[in-house]
């Protein structure tokens, strides 16, 4: 997304919300960092290094050696994405011994080794090592996940408190626009699409952004459609089974494709029956 882009889309969906008001956009640099990281992980399936070019990241690529060969040594396709809302807000960093950042949690940022249950959940579910306390063991994790398939995509790009305005985004039809409409870049449907070369044939998703939102997109009186891409894969199918479960959020009991507690936050058990 260009800065342009970023730019109308935050004034157009967010400035506007009254408990926003006040609030400046968020740094459209540090946007671009974050999906970089991302792009680093995606790079993992794609089977090269993207970054020819690029001078703006923290750290050089964390998953490729220095002749560009993937420290995996096998090329994963995409089997289960979890849809997350956004990433988190960075804090004053607290980094440890060996450059670990113990008090932010970015689930791409190498540095980022926070607890967080948004990566500890998936890493408990697909068997990975822990990330903590250094980023070479948040580089094992990633690499584990990957081999495994898994790929994490936020709702929405702009990293502010969405606690207050989530029943803002629902009612707007924002949350909808960033699900599905083909005029927002960012729009999952968009960007699930830009790599539907890297999906596994029976790929699938579950929710694990909060329950206002998951338990909103989740519900058919909603009329949220599946993701249209190439592979289909199980997702059409799956999308709407019901699977009632008492761990669950309130809003979102009923659905299997929701793995959200009621804690508030994605568990192991609920991403592993989720799928």
């Amino acid at each position: 997304m260009t800065r342009r882009e970023f730019n109308d889309q935050w004034n157009r969906d967010f400035a506007g919300l009254p408990p926003l008001a006040g609030v400046p956009m968020p740094n459209y640099d540090d946007y671009r960092i974050s999906e970089r990281m991302l792009e680093d992980y995606l790079d993992i399936f794609r089977g090269y290094n993207t970054r020819e070019g690029e001078n703006i990241m923290p750290y050089p690529h964390p998953f490729f050696d220095g002749d560009g060969n993937s420290l995996l040594g096998f090329k994963p396709c995409i089997k289960y994405i979890l849809i997350g809302e956004a990433r988190p807000q960075n804090v004053a960093s607290r980094l440890n011994d060996c450059n670990g950042d113990e008090a932010n949690t970015y689930f791409y940022n190498i540095q980022h080794v926070g607890m967080t249950p948004w990566l500890n959940a998936p890493r408990l579910n697909w068997g990975c090592p822990q990330f903590w306390p250094c980023p070479n063991n948040k580089v094992q994790t990633l690499l584990c996940l990957a081999s495994n398939g898994v790929l994490l995509l936020d709702i929405f790009p702009f990293a502010i408190t969405y606690g207050p305005i989530r029943p803002v985004l629902n009612g707007g039809g924002i949350t909808r626009n960033y699900w599905d409409s083909p005029a927002n870049p960012y729009s999952l449907s968009n960007r699930i699409n830009a790599i539907n070369g890297l999906l596994c044939d029976d790929w699938d998703l579950s929710l694990i952004a909060p329950c206002i939102i998951s338990g909103y997109i989740i519900n058919p009186i909603n009329v949220f459609p599946q993701i249209a891409s190439i592979p289909a894969g199980l997702h059409p199918a799956q999308f709407r089974t019901m699977m009632p479960d008492a761990t669950r959020c309130p809003l979102g009991a009923d659905w299997r494709k929701v793995a959200v507690s009621s804690a508030g936050a994605p568990t192991q058990n609920l991403i592993n029956i989720s799928f």
